[in-house]
């Protein structure tokens, strides 16, 4: 039966950790419920309320995870420190998923009576492992046992899902909250380097810190609770910071309990707080009592916006946001301070935008900021690649894939691009990137990048009337620099031609044979199949059509696979200095069409009114 219950108590049930938050009479039922919370929100039933009547509210506003348990139902028994430290690593009762220590008998036919003697059993005993279902012979088990039995020699601690609670370090009435000296789990463990408590009955922080400050060597913490579907939950960006009780969401000390709680943290680097649905503003703060934080994890916390006035400790240097509900970079206001912050993890959420509005200003982080994480999200436009050099001055890392933005990747025309393209863009886009989705930039490959960009600007500007280039050029802060680089590119432009005219229906193709080296200049209607186009080279090069095979040579130049790895060190030994060498040659390939024949007519084939085409007779 369950005792001592009181609003925000945790407990656990078959395995499975719920908060209280109701205890009381159900209107229609007859005695007394509780109304509990489940971590696991699949588990629930309802949202807090029955038959029409609130009950209570659920942190998780959209989500079933409520239940109405009756007080008699016995929970799982809670253990102190050291007993989940023994049960997990010093007792063979322990029920390790994934390893199973199980006890044989061998026995001869015949041999009854001598199994029933004791010694025999031991003789005859035979233990064996089961690893992943499958059952292998041990050998020097007992030395592992033994192994892990040495508690005191512990550097990496894991105690999650244990039903682990610290009832001696609550702050609850008529108790004394935290007492001073205690030793127990310095007992214990002395050397742990890395501690995990995630899933257990912890209400406060001051358990943890009543745990942390008997670790001088602790330089990691990790406190987790159950994962979940972030879609289906609310903001926990602005959620109530006085519902507490709930993971650990109690943060109020007092100003001597903060000062023990720095000393109890003074070594930690790495706090990793996913899934505690802390409020950033408790979130935050609770940072400000770790002296020494470089490193802080705090996803799947439901955040879609960072209030201002909340600030992470300054020393922080790697920042992890993953999996949260965040949708612009501007909401990200708090961040932009930090002094320190080297690497910022963005990765699955949904940002798409850089500001809150065209006319928003640009938020711009510290030139510390040198690696992002923007792969899963909801990005679309490639406005929003060129902002982030403005966004982040100190860039020279970034992962930007599986965004939808590359996923229906186009030309200006309408014309589809590979991921390759896609690649190079980004590449050319933001000159300070020397490392794309976790591959480093090479100067060949910047070179073709930056040539490849620089010409589709070109032909884009060509398809365009001169009215619309500074549209244009304005939608490519580049243009200029990459002018200056590799030389302004020619634009030829149709202009004059009436659209209705026998001019503007027409495309010239220049056609040269490929090994004789003949060309002709053919003008053929653009509505021409392929067929009728195949038809005339034929009949003008005095080909068989079944020989013949025609390629349309783009102009597009494009980036190729490395092949050998003495090509990087004759290019930066010495080709960066040769004069005269056309900079797009090295490590690249024009991209080529054939047009196959067929029905398909010219127009939609290749682009532009005027075009080369390569024949090649087999």
């Amino acid at each position: 039966m369950t005792t001592d219950i009181y609003v925000g108590k945790r407990l656990s049930f078959d395995g499975q950790l719920c908060t209280v938050r109701y205890h009381g009479e159900v209107k229609g039922t007859k005695g007394e419920w509780l109304g509990v919370e489940w971590d696991d929100p699949t588990r629930g039933k309802h949202s807090g309320e029955h038959a029409g009547t609130r009950y209570f509210e659920c942190l998780r506003k959209e989500a079933q995870s409520a239940s109405f348990i009756r007080p008699s139902r016995k929970p799982d028994p809670s253990r102190s420190f050291v007993e989940a430290l023994k049960a997990k690593y010093a007792s063979e009762a322990y029920d390790d998923p994934d390893v199973k220590i199980v006890f044989h008998v061998a026995a001869q036919k015949g041999d009854h009576e001598k199994l029933q003697s004791e010694e025999s059993v031991k003789m005859k005993q035979k233990r064996s492992v089961r690893i992943s279902g499958k059952e292998v012979e041990e050998v020097g088990f007992d030395k592992i046992r033994k192994k892990l039995a040495a508690l005191s020699e512990l550097k990496i601690v894991i105690l999650d899902g244990l039903c682990m609670e610290r009832p001696v370090a609550r702050a609850r009435e008529g108790r004394n909250a935290w007492p001073a000296g205690l030793t127990d789990v310095k007992d214990a463990c002395p050397k742990a380097t890395e501690l995990d408590l995630s899933r257990n009955l912890f209400e406060e922080w001051r358990e943890i810190a009543s745990i942390c400050e008997q670790l001088d060597n602790l330089k990691g913490l990790r406190v987790e609770y159950e994962p979940h579907d972030s879609s289906q939950l609310c903001d926990a960006s602005t959620a109530d910071i006085h519902y507490s009780g709930t993971r650990l969401r109690d943060t109020s000390l007092t100003d001597t309990e903060v000062a023990r709680c720095q000393r109890a943290f003074a070594n930690i680097k790495i706090l990793k707080l996913e899934s505690t649905l802390l409020p950033w503003a408790d979130l935050t703060r609770l940072t400000h009592l770790f002296p020494s934080l470089t490193a802080l994890v705090a996803s799947q916390n439901l955040y879609n916006s960072l209030p201002s006035f909340h600030s992470p400790t300054s020393t922080i240097t790697e920042l992890s946001l993953e999996e949260n509900l965040l949708t612009s970079l501007c909401s990200l206001q708090p961040l932009m301070s930090l002094p320190n912050l080297r690497r910022l993890i963005l990765k699955s959420n949904n940002i798409s935008t850089i500001t809150s509005s065209p006319t928003s200003p640009t938020p711009i982080f510290s030139e510390s900021v040198k690696e992002v994480d923007l792969s899963y999200n909801e990005i679309t436009t490639w406005s929003f690649i060129d902002g982030l050099q403005n966004a982040f001055p100190g860039l020279t890392s970034l992962r930007i894939s599986h965004n939808p933005l590359f996923s229906t990747l186009h030309s200006f025309d309408g014309r589809p691009l590979t991921p390759e393209d896609g690649y190079m863009l980004v590449l050319a886009r933001l000159p300070s990137i020397t490392t794309l989705n976790f591959s480093p930039v090479l100067p060949k490959e910047r070179l073709n990048a930056e040539s490849y960009y620089l010409s589709l600007i070109a032909k884009e500007l060509s398809f365009a009337p001169k009215a619309e280039e500074e549209k244009i050029l304005k939608s490519h802060p580049r243009w200029e620099e990459l002018c200056e680089e590799y030389g302004e590119p020619v634009v030829t432009r149709a202009d004059g031609v009436n659209p209705n005219s026998l001019a503007a229906r027409l495309i010239k193709l220049k056609v040269y044979e490929k090994e004789g080296g003949k060309s002709r200049d053919i003008e053929v209607p653009k509505s021409a199949t392929a067929y009728t186009l195949l038809g005339v080279v034929c009949r003008e090069f005095r080909a068989k059509p079944r020989a013949c095979k025609l390629v349309w040579e783009t102009g597009d130049w494009m980036f190729a696979a490395k092949e050998v790895v003495d090509d990087e060190e004759d290019w930066t030994s010495g080709s960066e200095s040769d004069e005269g060498e056309e900079k797009v040659k090295p490590n690249s390939v024009m991209r080529e069409v054939e047009i196959v024949p067929g029905t398909r007519s010219i127009g939609t084939l290749v682009e532009g009114s005027e075009a080369i085409v390569r024949l090649e007779v087999k």
